[in-house]
């Protein structure tokens, strides 16, 4: 069964969870146990210990409904019967390269159309990947197939990463002034740019910039202004309006991208 997803890999100098977006992962025909819960069917290895599974299942129905309504990400249709999400776990990382055909460097692979997630057991840091993903997951089928930026996606997947999964970004918040201030901060007209495409043939330094620029931006929008407001400029995109629309119908303060960066800019020099 041949399905695209995205393989989390650690970067090296933020430890951040990024994805390449567009190799494929292979689910070999393997023998695999599975536990159901209200939002999602596991299936794992029967040599991963109960309890892990256990775990891995309230850890898994706890943040689905965090980050649903961290928002008030309402979809169309519930999480219930066949269209529950999955997850696919392997005995250890061996099993999971070889079972799933995932990249040696990746921590989880993950199918977002089909809300497949697959890792292996004992990973420490399932946690954050876990959240950062299903974030992904859960913002993708609310907003559909509208015109929004890739750096407002990784930003509202991070900031759910940081808030609930232990993440370091807010100590990078820091390193971004010291860039604001010597004028080398990606232009919101060049982040609003980046695919994923671009994203993934640009040096490492960029990358790790991309992301907290991108994490800081939603940050600093749910900071002064509410995370009602950032709800409903959530809201706005869905229905179809374009991002500038949308700012400035949730925010009136915010009428236009280039007024956004400028009080991103003055919020951080503060």
């Amino acid at each position: 069964m041949k399905i695209f997803v995205i393989p989390i890999i650690i970067n090296i100098v933020f430890l951040s969870y990024i994805g390449s977006f567009d190799d494929c992962a292979e689910a070999k025909d393997i023998k695999m146990e599975q536990l159901r819960s209200d939002h999602f069917i596991i299936n794992y290895d029967p040599q991963v210990d109960k309890n892990y599974i256990s775990k891995i299942k309230n850890i898994a129905e706890r943040y689905y409904k965090v980050i649903t309504q961290e928002f008030n990400l309402v979809r169309n249709r519930l999480w219930l019967w066949d269209n529950r999400a999955k997850i696919f776990i392997a005995k250890d990382k061996a099993a999971y390269l070889k079972e799933f055909d995932c990249h040696t460097w990746s921590a989880a692979c993950v199918n977002y159309q089909d809300k497949i997630i697959y890792t292996y057991s004992g990973d420490a840091r399932f946690v954050p990947i876990f959240i950062h993903e299903l974030t992904h997951i859960i913002f993708r089928e609310y907003i559909g197939t509208g015109n929004f930026p890739l750096w407002l996606d990784e930003g509202v997947a991070v900031y759910m990463e940081n808030k609930y999964g232990g993440g370091n970004y807010k100590s990078k918040l820091r390193y971004l002034t010291r860039i604001i201030d010597n004028g080398k901060y990606i232009k919101l007209s060049e982040l609003s740019g980046i695919t994923a495409d671009t994203l993934r043939i640009k040096p490492d330094d960029y990358v790790d910039l991309f992301y907290t620029e991108s994490f800081s931006i939603v940050n600093f929008i749910i900071d002064k202004y509410g995370q009602h407001s950032f709800s409903n400029f959530m809201s706005f995109l869905k229905k179809g309006n374009s991002l500038d629309e949308a700012l400035s119908r949730a925010i009136y303060d915010l009428r236009s991208l280039n007024e956004l960066e400028s009080q991103w800019q003055n919020f951080y020099q503060r």
